[in-house]
């Protein structure tokens, strides 16, 4: 395979499989999450060849800092770590901070793949690696099973595989270079891109990052990558509650909400999480009573089995990102 920089046809056609989300209308098709199961040897394929790409990357140096995605010792946790002390050291000095999150549609069935082996080219990547990259994007196929029989194979136009493991990093690499703006602090996990920029009034952080956004809405349009607006949020940390300007994206303003949600954690506009401990409260309360026949004190279940499904599925929910909003007041 890697001598004649060929990834095998055969290990191209995906095989989607459709759950119904749940309290959706079973009879619209945006109703359903598409799994898509990728042959076991393409798996171990991709592996060598990410092997092999990730040493010239680390000898190039491709990636963006603020890139927090699929990067080696480096979680969501991390990442939001990062935003609330840029939040909270704005606020120490009197700045206020506006910030966007972006919402980008589709972001990993949408890559323009002949844009993505332009970039690879622009890295300097050895050439096997971009033409067996190459081969692996190109003419791929899939099928849906539905009630225990295959539809016919399908081809795939653009986008990389959903499951895949080179897909994760080959995407974080097309996102490499979205603009950067002195004073703009970018925020970045895979496709989940927040923008934050403080200034001495509301006003003055709202100018500036509407001037900036003319710079990735350039880039968006350059790489074909579609925006969601409806689904794009905007939220200003600031005390006073006032009618500030709205931020406007492709021309639709952006409300600026009460609170957001970035990489699992409520953001709201005070940064005291009450929002945020309230919801965990909830969802704890709903995962617990889910498994309380299991756990009680009535259940034929052994103690190392009730400790178990605690530490597996219990207190994760409580202790998500918890260096983050544990540091809320004790009434929360």
């Amino acid at each position: 395979m890697l001598k004649f920089r060929h990834f095998p046809n055969c290990w191209k056609t995906a095989r989607v499989l459709t759950i119904l989300e749940p309290g959706k209308d079973p009879t619209h098709l945006v109703s359903y999450r598409p799994i898509s199961l990728l042959p076991t040897l393409s798996k171990l394929g991709e592996k060598l060849i990410l092997n092999r790409y990730l040493t010239h990357a680390t000898k190039l140096r491709p990636h963006m800092p603020q890139q927090f995605g699929f990067t080696p010792q480096l979680s969501t946790t991390h990442q939001l770590l990062r935003v609330v002390e840029h939040i909270n050291e704005g606020k120490n000095s009197n700045l206020a901070t506006a910030a966007i999150f972006l919402d980008i549609a589709k972001a990993f069935d949408k890559v323009w793949i002949e844009g993505l082996i332009h970039k690879l080219i622009a890295y300097k990547f050895p050439q096997y690696i971009i033409e067996i990259i190459r081969s692996y994007l190109r003419n791929r196929h899939f099928t849906i099973l539905v009630k225990n029989s295959d539809s016919t194979p399908r081809k795939l136009q653009a986008g990389v595989p959903q499951g895949g493991i080179l897909s994760t990093i080959t995407f974080v690499l097309f996102m490499n270079d979205i603009p950067q703006v002195r004073n703009i602090m970018l925020s970045l996990y895979a496709d989940d891109t927040a923008i934050l920029l403080q200034g001495k009034t509301p006003v003055k952080a709202i100018v500036a990052i509407q001037n900036y956004l003319k710079n990735p809405k350039a880039w968006l349009v350059r790489w074909k990558i579609k925006l969601n607006v409806d689904k794009t949020e905007a939220i200003l940390f600031n005390k006073k509650n006032y009618n500030w300007p709205k931020v406007k994206v492709y021309g639709t303003p952006i409300e600026w909400k009460k609170e957001v949600k970035y990489l699992g954690v409520v953001l709201d506009k005070q940064l005291n999480f009450q929002a945020h401990t309230s919801q965990i409260k909830e969802k704890y309360n709903k995962a617990f009573r889910a498994q309380y026949s299991l756990i009680c004190r009535n259940s034929s279940l052994n103690l190392n089995n009730k400790v178990l499904i605690y530490l597996a599925y219990l207190r994760p929910i409580l202790t998500y990102a918890s260096p983050i909003w544990a540091c809320t007041a004790r009434s929360n």
